[in-house]
């Protein structure tokens, strides 16, 4: 780092070769021969046309532009053509796969329920089947149906934790019974 001291000195120095610089300016302007200047005609036709091309230009740069698109689908040419027709057939495809799925999840929907109707009856012939079948056929029966269905899961479902809670409770009044017995017999 440097001293006080000597920043001074080089900042003297520096303002002293700057002097130096200017007089030395001075003197030589001062040599040069005074010659009476002539004023100098410039054409400004050629610079006011190119400011008012900029000036055009700017305003036109201002200005909000609208920009339309137009596309246009030629029908006559074979390949747009073929390609609607593809992309049509393959849409009607897909809607007829679509249809017939949601079809067989229905009838799967449907006869999951007849499965459980059957289970729910515990026993079935052929003409309980043959009604089954009729009773499908209407939109109210199968909601009835699946109420019915529905409820009785539900009771089966209680009637299960209640055996299996009656089961631990026997488990468990044994095994407290045989400890007893053991405590007795020591």
């Amino acid at each position: 780092m440097l001293s006080a001291a000597e920043v001074k000195n080089k900042t003297m120095n520096t303002d002293k070769a700057i002097f130096e610089m200017f007089e030395t300016i001075n003197r030589k302007l001062d040599k040069r021969p005074d010659k009476p200047t002539e004023p100098v005609q410039v054409d400004m036709t050629a610079v006011n046309a190119v400011v008012e091309r900029l000036e055009n230009a700017a305003d036109e740069i201002g200005k909000p532009t609208k920009i339309e698109h137009w596309h246009k689908i030629d029908v006559a040419s074979s390949k747009i053509f073929l390609s609607l027709i593809i992309m049509a057939l393959m849409i009607l495809g897909l809607a007829y796969a679509i249809g017939e799925q949601r079809r067989t999840i229905s009838q799967y929907k449907n006869n999951d329920l007849k499965y459980r109707y059957v289970k729910m009856q515990g026993q079935t012939n052929e003409e309980n089947l043959y009604r089954l079948e009729k009773q499908f056929r209407y939109s109210d029966t199968i909601k009835i149906i699946r109420k019915q269905i529905e409820t009785y899961e539900v009771l089966i479902k209680e009637q299960a934790e209640k055996i299996e809670r009656a089961r631990r409770n026997n488990e468990e009044m044994e095994r407290l019974r045989k400890e007893v017995e053991s405590v007795k017999g020591k």
